[in-house]
């Protein structure tokens, strides 16, 4: 196979398939063997001790969130708005959404034409003792009453449903008993009064949400028994009564106090030769 001239020149070589240069592994090949005679003679190396806390420390902070609770306010309400709410909502933006009219600009002043007309007179200015008094006639009222007295009355049902909190008090109770007749011509009309008689529930009341408080007050009270005769009064013992009040005695010194006084309350007891002794 011939090959064509080159800018001009003949050049006699064919030209082959092979490279002209030696395969890139070929000068890594003497590099590579070492490297695996090295990692087969040494052993592997534990991690350092930094990468355990990098790899720690490199994760994404989980950080928890709590769902916060929605307080309603006394305007707002809980759930879907129904026809009766919808009717006092487009009542009330029929009237107030609209947009504000605008004021109209009050007329300017007419200036004064003559001196002698009423608009040209100079204001009147009072003397300090005179506006002095004057203020104190507009201020007495014209006609004075006696104080009247409010006598605060609370109701008769006012629990205490909140601890640490003043009694809720409640001017609607107690309610009106409903009107029972003094007699019933039979038991037939009387059963069907009973079975027919309701008792109004507010609407403040379907809203509400029983608390513990609440049940606990709705229990009746539960007092103990009425003992038929009074119990004594239990005697402490001399080591049980607390110190007196006013007293630089702390608990324990106290106790000792009364331990060294029933030791001195005791009795002598001396031998004979003791006795003899001490009576000379």
């Amino acid at each position: 196979m011939t090959s064509e001239p080159f800018f001009g020149t003949y050049s006699g070589k064919s030209k082959s398939t092979e490279p002209s240069i030696a395969p890139v592994d070929s000068y890594n090949y003497f590099e590579t063997d070492a490297l695996k005679s090295k990692a087969q003679v040494q052993p592997q190396q534990p991690p350092p001790p930094w990468a355990a806390w990098c790899d720690r420390n490199s994760q994404p902070v989980n950080r928890k969130r709590p769902r916060v609770m929605r307080k309603l306010t006394k305007w707002q309400k809980n759930g879907p708005m129904s026809k009766k709410d919808w009717k006092h909502f487009c009542a009330w933006a029929a009237f107030r959404a609209r947009p504000r009219e605008p004021e109209l600009q009050k007329p300017a002043k007419l200036p004064c034409l003559a001196k002698y007309l009423p608009c040209a007179r100079k204001k009147r200015q009072l003397d300090e003792d005179e506006m002095r008094e004057r203020m104190l006639m507009l201020a007495k009222p014209r006609k004075i009453t006696e104080k009247y007295n409010l006598t605060d009355r609370p109701p008769t049902y006012s629990p205490a449903i909140i601890w640490g909190k003043p009694p809720h008090r409640d001017p609607g109770r107690p309610f009106e008993p409903p009107y029972v007749p003094c007699c019933f011509p039979n038991d037939e009309l009387e059963g069907e009064f009973w079975a027919n008689l309701r008792f109004p529930v507010r609407q403040a009341a379907l809203l509400g949400k029983v608390t513990p408080r609440i049940l606990s007050l709705a229990k009746p009270r539960m007092y103990p028994p009425i003992p038929h005769c009074p119990i004594p009064e239990k005697v402490p013992d001399p080591l049980d009564v607390p110190p007196p009040p006013r007293k630089k005695f702390t608990n324990r010194e106290w106790r000792l106090h009364q331990i060294r006084l029933i030791y001195l309350s005791k009795p002598v007891t001396r031998n004979d030769m003791d006795y003899l002794f001490y009576s000379i």
